[in-house]
């Protein structure tokens, strides 16, 4: 009988609960670190949209300083579209070649570059932020109005 009693004492079914917990934590992380890559993805995305559409909305425009001006609005307005916040947003318009004859190729480029953070994911133990950055570079018309 005593031997019983001290088999039932010192045997392994308390190993599994600490297995459990373990694996549950493991899974957590886990699920955290997708999440995490997710919204990188995602922000990655919009900010390359948001410089694709800034550039080319800056090339239809008259002149540069109008050019830069669409452009960083373009770039806000699909931002917010996204619902991407952005800390640190930067968005860098090269329209300089509006000064450019008419008939000779020009381009606008924007550069965005935004701090997309991840503190309001609730995850445990997951903070800080990624800065991304894209680029894009339109043909301004050729024969269009240049001022």
């Amino acid at each position: 009988m005593t031997t019983r009693l001290h088999d039932l004492r010192h045997s392994d079914r308390g190993d599994m609960n600490i297995e459990v917990a373990i694996g549950a934590a493991a899974l957590i992380v886990l699920f955290g670190l997708a999440i995490v890559a997710m919204r990188i993805q995602t922000a990655e995305s919009a900010i390359a949209e948001a410089a694709r559409s800034a550039a080319r909305s800056a090339s239809l425009a008259h002149d540069g300083e109008t050019a830069a001006a669409a452009a960083r609005q373009r770039a806000r307005d699909v931002l917010a579209q996204q619902h991407l916040s952005c800390s640190g947003l930067q968005i860098d318009v090269d329209a300089h070649d509006f000064a450019k004859p008419l008939g000779e190729t020009g381009y606008v480029i924007a550069t965005i570059t935004c701090e997309v953070g991840y503190n309001d994911l609730l995850i445990p133990g997951m903070s800080g932020s990624r800065t991304t950055r894209a680029e894009f570079r339109s043909p301004i018309d050729r024969h269009g109005a240049r001022q």
